[in-house]
C-alpha cells in the first residue's frame, strides 16, 4: 500500500449505551458532552455532515429507527445488542492536500460527501445495514514543526465516520447483519480463514468509489469492538457516558420542577376561581331566599287584599237589599 496516498476502513461495533458516547464525538458540530484532546476546535468549522431519514445528526437518525425497530418487531432493540455498526474511512492528507490544491477546499469536500452517501448505500446494498449518516472531520490532528521552519503546521487526521444501525429492514430478512458479517468463512483446505472476507469486500468498496482520485487501497484490518479498546479510551468513554447520563437527569429533573411549579400556579388559580364562585353561590342562595320570603309576603298581600274587596261587595249588596222597595 502506498502509505502517503491511501484510503482505508476500520470498523466498531457498538451496544446502545456505548453508541451514544460514539455518537456523540462523530458529530461534525462538536456541540456534545464529550471532549477529544485531539480536536482543534478552530478548525471544526470546517466539519461537515449528512444524514438520512430527515435527521439532523447520527444520533437522531438511530432513534427515529429504533421506533421502526419497534413497530415493524413489535419490541424494542434489547440493551445487549449491538446497535451501532461505526466505520471510519480515513485519508491521506498528502493526497487529500492534493486535490484541494487541485481544485478547492469547498468542492473537494462536497465530492467527498457525495462519495460517502454512495458508500454507506453501497454497504446497505451489500449486507443490510441501514446508514444513519455521515460526519467528516478535519479538525483532529496534532501540530507539527517543519524543518526549517519555525512555525508549526497542522497535520490533519482526515477521517469521515459513517454510522448504520445494526439492521436490515427488508420484509424479507428483519435481521441483525453483524453476526453473519463476522463469520470469516474457511478456505478449500477446510482452516479459517485468516482475514474476513466480508471486511476485504468493505475495503474494496471503499476503494472502488475513491481510486479514480488517486487514492490507494488500504490493508483490511480486524473488527475493532467495545470490549477492545484501551483502557484508557474506555474509561474516557464510560464516563463521557456518565456525564451526558447526569446532563440527562439534570435537564428532566428541570422540566419536572417546571411543570410542577406549572401545575402549583395552576391549581391556586382554579382554588382562586372556586373561591370566587362558592361566594357567588352564597350570595345567589341569599338573593334566593329573599325572593322566596317577597313571594310569600306577597300572596298573602294579594290573599288579604281579596279578601277585603270580596267582604266590600258583600256589603253593598247587604244594602242595595236593604233599600226602597218597588211594589206598593
Amino acid at each position: 500500500m502506498n502509505t502517503t496516498q491511501y484510503v482505508s476502513v476500520r470498523c466498531g461495533y457498538y451496544k446502545r449505551e456505548a453508541a451514544t458516547a460514539v455518537l456523540d464525538h462523530a458529530h461534525h458540530k462538536r456541540n456534545g458532552f464529550t471532549h477529544s484532546q485531539n480536536v482543534k476546535t478552530e478548525f471544526s468549522k470546517d466539519n461537515v455532515g449528512y444524514y438520512f431519514h430527515g435527521a439532523n445528526s447520527c444520533a437522531e437518525a438511530l432513534e427515529l429507527l429504533c421506533r421502526q425497530h419497534k413497530e415493524v418487531m413489535g419490541k424494542k432493540v434489547r440493551a445487549d445488542n449491538n446497535l451501532l455498526f461505526e466505520h471510519i474511512i480515513c485519508f491521506s492528507e498528502t493526497r487529500y492536500k492534493e486535490l484541494e490544491s487541485k481544485f478547492s477546499p469547498e468542492r473537494v469536500k462536497r465530492a467527498v460527501i457525495s462519495k460517502l452517501k454512495d458508500y454507506a448505500n453501497a454497504i446497505k446494498a451489500e449486507f443490510g445495514f441501514e446508514p444513519l449518516g455521515i460526519d467528516f472531520h478535519l479538525d483532529e490532528g496534532r501540530y507539527e514543526t517543519r524543518p526549517g521552519s519555525k512555525s508549526k503546521t497542522f497535520i490533519r487526521n482526515i477521517h469521515a465516520h459513517v454510522q448504520f444501525m445494526n439492521f436490515d429492514f427488508s420484509t424479507d430478512k428483519l435481521i441483525a447483519p453483524l453476526r453473519h458479517l463476522m463469520k470469516k468463512g474457511k478456505d478449500k483446505s477446510g482452516k479459517t480463514l485468516k482475514l474476513n472476507p466480508n471486511f476485504e469486500k468493505i475495503q474494496s468498496i471503499a476503494f472502488e468509489l475513491f481510486k479514480k482520485w488517486g487514492f490507494a487501497r488500504g490493508v483490511s484490518k480486524i473488527i475493532t469492538g467495545a470490549e477492545h479498546l484501551k483502557k484508557e479510551e474506555y474509561v474516557q468513554q464510560r464516563l463521557a457516558v456518565a456525564r451526558r447520563q447526569a446532563v440527562l437527569i439534570k435537564e428532566k429533573s428541570e422540566k419536572l420542577s417546571t411543570q410542577v411549579s406549572k401545575k402549583r400556579l395552576e391549581l391556586e388559580e382554579v382554588t382562586g376561581r372556586l373561591n370566587s364562585l362558592t361566594s357567588q353561590m352564597r350570595k345567589l342562595q341569599e338573593q334566593v331566599a329573599e325572593f322566596t320570603s317577597l313571594k310569600i309576603e306577597l300572596s298573602e298581600a294579594i290573599q288579604q287584599q281579596s279578601e277585603l274587596a270580596i267582604q266590600r261587595i258583600r256589603n253593598k249588596l247587604k244594602s242595595l237589599t236593604k233599600g226602597p222597595s218597588l211594589h206598593r
